[in-house]
């Protein structure tokens, strides 16, 4: 089995845990896959095909990576616009009178 064979199997398997909405075991696989490409070789006529499916199943974790990057980002920038506005809630005290007439 070439290493990109390997390469195509982990894409599968994150494929397969993207389907069940466990994005971080997908991305969790994502280490194992550059050591193997790190140390494959150049791409053989053979490979060709092996490589596209994988740019296929990595087009697919790429906008799941993506959404999640932009959910986390809303989530967020609304804590922040909810701590600013609770912060502006009871945080200006009345004003106090500078003198108190006593001889009134």
């Amino acid at each position: 089995m070439t290493a990109y064979q390997q390469v195509l199997d982990i894409a599968r398997q994150q494929s397969a845990a993207l389907s069940r909405g466990e994005l971080e075991a997908a991305t969790l696989l994502l280490d194992e896959r550059a050591a193997l490409l790190a140390r494959a070789a150049v791409p053989t006529a053979a490979d060709v095909p092996i490589v596209e499916e994988i740019l296929r199943l990595d087009r697919d974790l790429s906008s799941a990576i993506r959404q999640r990057m932009i959910a986390i980002r809303d989530e967020a920038r609304d804590g922040e616009r909810g701590r600013k506005a609770l912060d502006s809630y009871g945080r200006h005290l009345p004003r106090r009178p500078m003198a108190v007439d006593t001889s009134s």
